[in-house]
Formats: structure tokens, C-alpha cells, sequence
């Protein structure tokens, strides 16, 4: 199928990490859509008016002191235009240790997308500096290790100041709901999980993501199929078993009221974007 022509973008075994300016990387790695076998740190320090890229199928506007975490298997599009600042290519085991640094926070709670408050901007360009000066120099191992690893801890450490009175049990709903979400469609389930009663749990939600349990359970399904017809290997039919439908019409319906549009214009539209 043609979207199997979407490129996946490896990351050398040799490596636990790869330093790059923005603006130094080829056009070649960003043209057209592509995922990752790792996660990526894009840091932009500069940016033009109207800039965006797509993570996911969702655009982003971009502006200066911005950071994204793209994770591995996510589908992303961006133009270059002069944009600049710097991208890390990490390894999956060495950054979700790294995201462990901290303790109760994985993976699932380090933010998609970080603004740095202006006055914190200068320590983390700083770091990325430092970063890529011995990534490209000396490319001393315990070195860089110690520099990712107060890049990480640092923005850890903003993202939680700025989500400090969320509950710790939506974060919990979030892990379970990204693991389950294609078997355990209730909110029961979910709600039974951390002890708490539908109503409740759904309050929680809502303050924090602006979201119910339904809808978020609703949007990973919707993302998850996305993800599926962009890899192109799979039908319409093969995707809807696969994510729990009874039925490939159904399947069908629920893109579409979720999304707008049904799974061929989506596919349609990915196929118009790859050419």
C-alpha cells in the first residue's frame, strides 16, 4: 500500500542519544510525513510567523522557547523554513529511565508539548548547547549522559510546577486508559480501578484534561486507528477487528463522528500529503 511509504526514522544501536541543530538537518528527514523508532526532542529557539508541524494528524503552531517530545511510532509532518534550535534523537530504554528520574512520573506524564517561562529559557538553551558542543567535540559518554540527563530532570521539573495541583489519579486513569483502552471500553472500568464512583472520576477528568473518561477513551481509539491506516499495511476491516469493532461499518461511523471524515478521505488526504 502507498502508505507504507511513510519513512521510519532509525536511531543507530550504537547510540543512546543524537544532538542536531534544527536548522543543519536535511530536508530529506523532514519532508512529507514520517515516524520514529525513538523518541525526539525538538527544542526551537527560533521560528517564523505562522509556522506549524503535525504530530499525530494535529497541527501545532510553533514559537520560539517551544519544546515537543515525539514518541516512537507517533506520524510527523514539518516543513523547514529557517527554523532553529535543536533536535535530540534518544534511545526508548535511555529515556524512559531518564523520565524515571523523578519519582512517580513515566513516560505517559512528560509533557507533549512544554513553552519554557521566560525566565528559565536561558539555563535550557544553555543545556542544549552544551549538549550538542560535546556531542560534536570530544562526544565524551559520561559527559553527555550528565548533560541529557539535567536536560531532562530540568524540564521534568517545570512540567511539574506548572501541573502541581492536578490529581495523581488522572494521571493514573491516563497510564490505564493508554493501556487498555482497545479491550476495557467503560468507564466503570476505569473508575473501579483507583476506587473511585463514574461521577466522580469524571469531575476529575474534566477539571484536569477537559475531557470525560468516554471521550478520552474515544480519542485514543480514534488516534490508534489513524496511526494503523497511516502504516498501511492493514484494511479498513483488519483495522476494525483489530481495535475492537464487531463490525468493519461500525468502525466506519465512529472515525467518522469522531473525526469528521471516514477512514477512506483520511487515507485519501494522507496519500495527497505523501505526494
Amino acid at each position: 500500500m502507498f502508505l507504507e511509504n511513510i519513512p521510519v526514522h532509525n536511531l543507530d544501536e550504537s547510540d543512546f542519544f543524537v544532538a542536531e541543530p534544527i536548522e543543519n538537518c536535511d530536508n530529506l528527514n523532514f519532508r512529507g510525513s514520517h515516524r520514529h523508532n525513538f523518541y525526539e526532542l525538538l527544542f526551537f529557539t527560533e521560528t517564523g510567523a505562522g509556522e506549524s508541524h503535525s504530530i499525530d494528524f494535529v497541527d501545532y503552531p510553533l514559537q520560539p522557547d517551544q519544546i515537543f517530545l515525539l514518541r516512537p511510532g507517533q506520524v510527523h509532518t514539518m516543513k523547514l523554513k529557517g527554523q532553529k534550535g535543536f533536535l535530540f534523537a534518544i534511545d526508548p530504554a535511555y529515556f524512559e529511565r531518564l523520565s524515571l528520574h523523578i519519582e512517580s512520573y513515566a513516560d505517559y506524564t512528560f509533557p507533549n508539548r512544554l513553552i519554557l517561562p521566560e525566565e528559565e529559557a536561558p539555563a535550557i538553551r544553555q543545556i542544549a548547547n552544551l549538549i550538542y558542543t560535546e556531542h560534536e567535540g570530544l562526544h565524551r559518554k559520561s559527559l553527555l549522559n550528565s548533560y541529557m540527563h539535567a536536560f531532562i530532570t530540568h524540564l521534568l521539573l517545570l512540567y511539574t510546577d506548572t501541573r502541581s495541583n492536578q490529581d495523581i489519579r488522572v494521571n493514573k486513569v491516563l497510564s490505564l486508559i493508554d493501556r487498555h483502552f482497545i479491550g476495557e471500553r467503560s468507564t466503570e472500568f476505569y473508575a473501579r480501578e483507583i476506587n473511585l464512583s463514574n461521577k466522580r472520576l469524571n469531575e476529575l477528568t474534566k477539571k484536569a484534561v477537559g475531557h470525560t473518561v468516554k471521550q478520552l477513551i474515544d480519542q485514543r481509539l480514534l488516534l490508534e486507528a489513524k496511526r494503523m491506516i497511516s502504516y498501511g499495511g492493514s484494511s479498513f476491516k483488519e483495522i476494525a477487528f483489530a481495535l475492537g469493532f464487531s463490525e468493519a461499518s461500525y468502525f466506519t461511523r465512529f472515525f467518522r463522528e469522531q473525526s469528521g471524515y471516514t477512514p477512506e478521505q483520511f487515507r485519501m488526504q494522507l496519500k495527497k500529503d505523501l505526494s
